[in-house]
């Protein structure tokens, strides 16, 4: 079986070079593509293509589902059997890529050969899963880095949509896949490390601090950056309102989950007041049926730009 990796990349730095290094020894060919970098990234970039891998670059930043279709046709159009999608700023576990291809031909066996695959653990945190189906584990919403996608559900439903832009373009994908008869699987024992947001302190007065249970009465945890809040509500709704009806009971655990986590972002996070305006110009612009990157005027509104 022929495995090719996607990585996408934006203002790589070495990061990407260890995430290729790792899933090199693991699969048939890497390619990389940089999502139109502002900066000068031709040192990683180049150093990319000296060991071998496939460099694709963008003109603009277009977005990470763009970058993806971009390297996902490449691997198709030269006979990939499957693609590994990943994050520059994702290290798997050595016999990652062994194990999914074994978990492949065990759905293939059951009669389940269009299917996507994701990591059992992230950073030691087991990966949010579902229901069984033939004995095999159904993962919840797995994130795109990390997924192993037969080609048969790439030719059978398309690939990722790009005028979602960024976040929510695997979820998308996910339950476009259910609703044609494909599946989501988590690979048994597979492990990677991933960097999810940015790191963040939160120094809450007493009595909550007591709570902490902490010397230094302070909390320490990974957050996303204001901006995504917007394309995370607006492309959130897109979603539900796609598929609501075909998929009631994840919608409402995800509604449930997604808004724990912003939730805690609007309490301890930083930049609140822009996360909030950001989230309702999200809502707004879901309800519109916008697409495409966020508007220059409403990053201005929230002072990031």
């Amino acid at each position: 079986m022929t495995i090719t990796a996607v990585v996408t990349a934006f203002e790589p730095g070495q990061s990407l070079l260890d995430t290729c290094e790792v899933a090199a020894r693991q699969v048939d060919e890497i390619i990389v593509v940089d999502d139109g970098s502002p900066s000068d990234v031709s040192t990683v970039l180049n150093h990319c293509r000296e060991l071998g891998y496939v460099v694709i670059e963008s003109e603009t930043n277009k977005g990470i589902a763009h970058a993806l279709n971009v390297g996902v046709q490449h691997a198709l159009d030269t006979g990939a059997d499957a693609v590994l999608t990943l994050d520059q700023d994702t290290v798997l576990d050595d016999d990652y890529v062994e194990k999914g291809i074994a978990h492949l031909e065990l759905a293939r066996s059951l009669g389940l050969p269009d299917v996507m695959l994701s990591t059992s653990l992230i950073n030691d945190l087991v990966a949010p899963f579902w229901f069984a189906h033939k004995g095999l584990t159904l993962a919840f919403e797995p994130i795109q880095s990390g997924m192993i996608i037969t080609r048969s559900l790439f030719e059978k439903i398309g690939l990722f949509e790009e005028e979602l832009f960024i976040d929510c373009v695997e979820t998308e994908f996910y339950l476009r896949a259910r609703a044609n008869g494909g599946h989501a699987l988590v690979i048994p024992g597979s492990r990677m490390e991933h960097q999810m947001g940015r790191p963040m302190v939160w120094s809450p007065r007493w009595p909550i601090s007591l709570l902490l249970r902490s010397s230094s009465g302070r909390l320490e945890f990974r957050g996303d950056a204001p901006f995504r809040h917007y394309y995370i509500m607006r492309n959130r709704w897109t979603v539900y309102r796609r598929y609501a009806r075909s998929e009631p009971l994840w919608c409402m655990v995800s509604v449930l989950k997604d808004s724990l986590a912003r939730g805690g972002l609007f309490v301890a996070g930083d930049h609140r007041l822009a996360r909030i305006y950001l989230t309702l110009s999200g809502l707004r612009a879901g309800i519109r049926g916008d697409t495409g990157r966020v508007p220059e005027r409403v990053l201005r509104r929230a002072r990031l730009s």
